[in-house]
């Protein structure tokens, strides 16, 4: 259904997050009636939008904004190592700043291809778990290694004092949220091993069941 925010029995309450933002609601619905003029496909055929709608979500997220690999770069290049010289020389961190490179790359060419899906009016398929799941990991070890590199200078988070106004830092407070937005990393690698490997799913007794008529424990 279509529904206006702004109608009774809307209650939408902010949720602050650590990095200082405030993204995300939580939204309930009290005794809300929605004319069928609102519908949005057919009558029980509810879970293929909010599948449509999750799918987009998880292609907005395995996008991911934030410092990516060339702006850790651009940091190695103009920060001292251990050595004295640029913490670009050190071995163990190129080798690190390959392996982004390479997922960033894999990951541009994946959405592609969901992107290919929806302009031919398709359903994407799992691609964007896939997306979702590298990216938002990425997006955590880059900015945890990124601040780290930056020594004294990782504690600082003012973006007027701070390397690059700050975008480790912001973006080492914003991927564990990435992380669960659009689907926990546990889930999309069972998506994955199930609709992309073929690996047989888990146990699911209640699959053919309703949600209102799931056992409570009460």
């Amino acid at each position: 259904f279509w529904i206006d925010m702004k109608d009774p029995g809307v209650e939408i309450r902010p949720i602050h997050q650590m990095s200082g933002g405030s993204g995300f609601n939580e939204v309930f619905f009290t005794d809300l009636r929605v004319k069928d003029s609102q519908r949005l496909g057919a009558v029980d055929d509810g879970w293929r939008v909010s599948l449509v709608t999750l799918m987009n979500e998880r292609l907005a997220v395995g996008g991911a904004s934030g410092a990516g690999w060339s702006a850790f770069l651009e940091a190695a290049r103009e920060t001292p190592g251990l050595d004295g010289g640029a913490a670009i020389k050190d071995q163990a961190l190129r080798e690190k700043l390959a392996d982004w490179y390479v997922q960033a790359e894999g990951l541009k060419h994946t959405r592609n291809r969901t992107m290919t899906a929806l302009s031919k009016g398709e359903t994407p398929g799992p691609e964007s778990s896939i997306g979702k799941i590298i990216s938002a990991v990425q997006m955590q070890e880059l900015a945890h290694s990124a601040v780290e590199m930056l020594d004294q200078y990782g504690i600082i988070n003012d973006p007027s004092l701070a390397p690059l106004r700050g975008a480790f830092h912001a973006s080492l407070m914003s991927a564990p949220g990435m992380r669960i937005a659009g689907g926990t990393d546990e889930i999309l690698r069972n998506i994955i091993a199930e609709r992309v490997l073929g690996l047989p799913g888990d146990i699911r007794v209640d699959k053919d069941v309703a949600f209102k008529d799931l056992p409570t424990g009460r």
